[in-house]
């Protein structure tokens, strides 16, 4: 991770609903900014080492779908 995530949620004191419904919109809140943070991507990136030819392949993917993308 290039940087440190620290990110909360907190109640509107004027929120209608039940204490149960505020707290799963809580939740639900939570999980987009945990999976926009992008956490779970680096992890995956880092469970095994990546060799230069895997670095260069992933480059060249990267730039077929940048010059698709122009068309």
């Amino acid at each position: 991770m290039k940087n440190k995530c620290n990110f909360s949620v907190k109640a509107k004191p004027r929120q209608k609903g039940s204490v149960e419904e505020q707290n799963a919109k809580l939740i639900r809140i939570f999980f987009k900014k945990f999976k926009k943070s992008g956490i779970i991507q680096d992890l995956r990136k880092k469970e095994y080492p990546i060799t230069k030819g895997m670095k260069k392949r992933q480059k060249k993917h990267l730039g077929k779908r940048r010059a698709q993308k122009k068309e």
